[in-house]
């Protein structure tokens, strides 16, 4: 068009021949402005060309690269993906677990899915790998012959004599809660997109949670494939009528994605927050499950345990409780051992607040934390109370399948 235009103005400026020489003038004029023109329209075409080639190269190279991606969206829509072999249970994610390596050819992302429950189903399986060295090359004691060092409760052959020796001195880093946490179990994973939720998200009560965005797509894909589903579960063990947590999962995930069940003795029903969706409020306490308690159990009392608190809430046939959050006031050390029992749904993130260091053999601050890890939780949080006292320390953990530990001595 461009072309077409300027020679016609230029062509415009002489219509007429008044004798041969401006005649033939004009001819050759005529033949070099259309020699031109074919040259500009085959530069112009070549541009065109050029630019729709790099397009298509760039649209190639983008699908590549999102294809994995893609393909996960298209089968968490689905649920045409099978869950691994290895469970013999509820999946926790099952339409979006899609199963081992083998089966899934070149999908970048297959190892952390795969080991991750479908919850980390966007980490190449190259920044997996370093999550997975990061944990194996971890100490969980600054003293791993003599573990109790610094634990006020140790006793004389628990502690390296250096430290014991001090015991008795003013200063509270040789021996104290304070002192044995800052040397042991630190932190043995990182979530990418940890968040602390509460509303407000400051002070104490709010909780670090892993990558909350995930919790969202997730219960968004149960609740395509079946619409009965509640979603996301949320238990929240110990309120004190602090609602801050449950209200700051609530603003980030979305209203109505999540189902809250707060647990806790005191009559704090009434401080429940009315723009809390999906919150009940269940006024018993939690204690060490019973093997010979009644079935089922019988509402109206004033403790339970952990699989009769299932039972009474219907959540026998659940696959996975998404936020096991709990601060109970030093029940957490008689009630660990049921949080891992294979008759529960399956806790995928656990938030905690330990109170002192038990220094017991089989019901201690030790095996605590031991039994965690070799059930599949990494510790990815780690925070002091320093408000309230120095031996209440937040703890966080999320569970992963046993392949991502397996080598590991101490786990």
């Amino acid at each position: 068009l461009l072309s077409s235009r300027l020679y016609s103005h230029l062509s415009s400026r002489s219509p007429y021949c008044n004798n041969e020489a401006e005649q033939h003038s004009n001819k050759q004029q005529q033949q070099n402005w259309t020699t031109m023109r074919i040259r500009v329209i085959i530069v112009i075409w070549l541009m065109i060309a050029c630019n729709a080639s790099l397009a298509i190269m760039f649209l190639y190279l983008q699908s590549e690269s999102d294809g994995s991606m893609m393909h996960q969206i298209r089968m968490t829509i689905s649920g045409s993906d099978s869950a691994p072999p290895c469970r013999t249970r509820i999946d926790v994610n099952p339409t979006i677990t899609v199963g081992n390596t083998t089966e899934i050819g070149d999908d970048p992302f297959a190892l952390a899915r795969s080991q991750s429950f479908g919850f980390f189903y966007d980490i190449t399986d190259e920044h997996w790998r370093l999550f997975r060295k990061i944990y194996m090359e971890h100490e969980n004691h600054r003293y791993p012959d003599k573990p109790l060092t610094f634990n006020p409760e140790a006793k004389t052959n628990e502690a390296r004599p250096e430290i014991y020796k001090n015991r008795n001195s003013q200063w509270s880093g040789w021996s104290s809660y304070a002192a044995w946490y800052q040397n042991n179990y630190e932190p043995n994973f990182s979530c990418p997109f940890e968040k602390r939720i509460g509303e407000p998200m400051n002070g104490d009560g709010p909780k670090w949670v892993c990558d909350p965005h995930r919790i969202e797509r997730l219960a968004e894909a149960r609740k395509l494939k079946d619409p009965n589903h509640p979603g996301c579960v949320i238990y929240s063990i110990g309120s004190n009528g602090d609602f801050s947590f449950e209200q700051g999962l609530q603003n980030e995930v979305g209203e109505n994605v999540c189902e809250f069940h707060i647990i806790d003795p005191g009559d704090f029903a009434g401080m429940k927050p009315s723009g809390l969706k999906r919150a009940h409020y269940h006024r018993w306490g939690l204690e060490t499950q019973r093997p010979n308690a009644i079935d089922p159990p019988s509402p109206g009392k004033g403790f339970y345990g952990l699989h009769d608190t299932i039972k009474l809430l219907g959540h026998e046939q659940l696959g996975v409780i998404d936020v096991f959050k709990i601060d109970c006031e030093k029940c957490e050390w008689s009630t660990y051992k049921d949080w891992l029992s294979d008759k529960i749904p399956l806790l995928h993130q656990i938030q905690v607040e330990v109170h002192t260091a038990p220094a017991l053999k089989d019901a201690g601050a030790i095996d605590f934390f031991d039994s965690l890890e070799k059930a599949g939780y990494l510790r990815f949080h780690k925070e002091p109370n320093i408000q309230w006292g120095p031996s209440c320390i937040e703890y966080a953990f999320v569970k992963v399948e046993m392949a991502f530990m397996e080598g590991k001595k101490s786990a």
